[in-house]
């Protein structure tokens, strides 16, 4: 029976450890270790063995030598393909007659194309081929990972952490004016405020990949590859859920509380007509927030499809409002790549809609609060990975967001006609 070379190393591998049981048992007599142990040293040839064979059919269908000791055996012993056709009759007369086709059959049962090539065909990935491959690709090293859009919105607000599952605080719900002028013996009016108690509840996300042994062993940068894009999978959702988050077990994102600034519509506009329309209404809501919630706005966050109608956009002479490719505002000063509107840092994210654009003091707004830092851990215990061989990779992390005031954030919406 046939084994293969994954089959052979496992072998290898259990035969070390019965190895290690058997010399530590001290049921046993020296004579009976040493019986079982040569057992164990003729299996361990055997896969040795089986390895070396599989080793030596891979050199010789990759057309070099059939193993390095057969440089100086004797001629017509274990010769390589390429070799044997060199030296066969069909190929030396089909260079005598200039170029007629030739069939030859080598001494491994390697049946060479009509025409000399290296008859190698890409198909689904693999490497097929009349006469195999007789020059090995050349394997670059690494995985090419996916790129995803660069992760901002969660670092505009004030990071904290918690060591509780419930981030409470208090803020001043109500606030009545009692202060006015008065007449000498005049009575004063009264003031007054009321407060509320606010509970925003820890919620997590995880995620996990399973890998087997093999993949661990063969290639361990997969094991970082797969733990990094799993951290990567965690700091996306997080970054949605802090815009969209409904609650528990997420978070509680901004675009969904109560009390926001009241949002305002720049209208219906054309993509390319009037998309200033939105630059305009996003400094009408950073003036809503300055004068009803007195908090500084310091950052707006759009789609990056909305920023690109407002960069694009042009007046009827064709020029462009925020500049053109080469140079600034109206052919003034050199090109700016700086994301800024009205002075405001502008922050692009795929994950807040096409249309919307939040507007707001984010620093003295809110909190992001981590409960639970970015956690990487494996495990071969889970349901039957022991078994079958495989260890499952997992990350997980858990936060809340605390929205301080949260008139100090207010939506702007367009429909792009």
């Amino acid at each position: 029976m046939t084994v293969s070379v994954i089959e052979a190393k496992a072998g290898m591998r259990e035969l070390g450890t019965k190895a290690a049981q058997v010399k530590d048992d001290d049921s046993l007599t020296n004579a009976e270790k040493m019986t079982r142990l040569d057992a164990y040293a003729t299996e361990l040839k055997e896969f040795s063995d089986a390895i070396a064979i599989h080793e030596a059919a891979a050199r010789l269908m990759a057309g070099g030598e059939a193993a390095p000791e057969a440089k100086s055996a004797p001629e017509g012993v274990a010769k390589s393909v390429g070799r044997q056709i060199i030296e066969s009759a069909a190929f030396k007369n089909a260079v005598a007659a200039k170029g007629s086709h030739f069939s030859f059959t080598s001494e491994i049962g390697t049946k060479v194309a009509g025409t000399v090539d290296e008859g190698t065909t890409i198909a689904n990935g693999q490497l097929n081929g009349a006469g195999g491959v007789l020059a090995l690709p050349n394997y670059l090293p690494g995985i090419v990972d996916i790129r995803f859009a660069q992760l901002s919105v969660g670092e505009l607000f004030a990071q904290g952490s918690t060591d509780s599952p419930i981030v409470s605080y208090v803020k001043e719900a109500s606030e009545t004016v009692g202060a006015a002028a008065r007449a000498e013996k005049g009575a004063l009016a009264q003031s007054d405020a009321t407060f509320a108690r606010v509970n925003e509840q820890v919620g997590g996300i995880g995620a996990f990949f399973t890998i087997t042994d093999e993949m661990l062993q063969d290639a361990p940068q997969t094991e970082s590859f797969l733990s990094n894009r799993l951290i990567a999978q965690l700091q996306r959702e997080e970054e949605n859920e802090v815009l969209n988050g409904s609650g528990y077990p997420a978070l509680a994102g901004v675009l969904g509380r109560s009390g926001l600034a009241t949002a305002i519509s720049a209208g219906t506009t054309g993509t390319l007509a009037a998309p200033m329309k939105l630059a305009e209404a996003i400094f009408q809501q950073r003036t809503a927030i300055r004068t009803t919630a007195f908090v500084e706005p310091d950052a707006v966050v759009m789609n990056p499809t909305d920023w690109q109608y407002i960069q694009l956009a042009k007046d009827a002479n064709t020029q462009y409002y925020a500049g053109g490719p080469f140079s600034g505002a109206y052919g003034n000063g050199g090109y700016s790549n700086v994301a800024a509107l009205w002075g405001l840092r502008v922050v692009l994210s795929p994950r807040i809609a096409s249309g919307t654009a939040l507007v707001g003091g984010f620093q003295e707004g809110g909190q992001l609060f981590r409960r639970q830092g970015v956690t990487v851990e494996m495990t071969n215990s889970n349901e039957a990975d022991f078994k079958s061989r495989l260890i499952t990779v997992r990350a997980t992390s858990r936060s809340a967001l605390a929205v301080y005031r949260p008139g100090a954030f207010g939506k702007v919406t367009i429909t792009w006609a």
